[in-house]
């Protein structure tokens, strides 16, 4: 069986990506949900300036215009959830995509899972782009999502 740096073949997928929400697409006909980065949910509210925005629609397009270029590859890691997903690291070409929406401020780091994407979090700060932009005010999609949603999945 064919091993890379401890990943074994089953676990690489590729394919064109379909995106089903702002930090889960399908490839090869699997769910991933992108490791290490977290997403605003679809009803979660976030505000720019004082006025409702929709800091999912936004974070969503951004996964779209990102995976839509061409075949993704997602290395899995981990078990499948209790819905049968898993996560992974996905890239086109040499971009990690999952890096890139924390770039872009349009996902968050998530640090209970790895420390990997801090850097780009700091960077988008620094920017103040997506949700670090001035006047946006959000919860963290964990803490959101442990609030409003059973059993706090995805």
């Amino acid at each position: 069986m064919l091993m890379t740096l401890g990943v074994q073949a089953q676990d690489i997928i590729s394919g064109p990506a379909r995106v089903i929400d702002a930090d889960i697409l399908i490839v090869a006909g699997q769910r991933v949900i992108l490791w290490g980065l977290d997403a605003p949910e679809r009803p979660q509210p976030c505000h720019l300036d004082g006025k409702e925005w929709g800091c999912y629609d936004v974070a969503k397009r951004t996964l779209e215009a990102l995976s839509s270029r061409g075949d993704v590859q997602c290395v899995l890691t981990g078990e499948a959830d209790p819905f049968g997903r898993r996560h992974g690291v996905c890239t086109y070409g040499d971009e990690d995509l999952n890096a890139e929406m924390v770039l872009r401020g349009m996902a968050l780091a998530f640090s209970e899972q790895t420390t990997d994407y801090e850097p780009q979090q700091i960077e988008a700060i620094t920017a103040g782009v997506g949700l670090w932009q001035p006047g946006a005010e959000f919860m963290e999609p964990w803490i959101w999502r442990r609030a409003n949603t059973p059993g706090g999945f995805r």
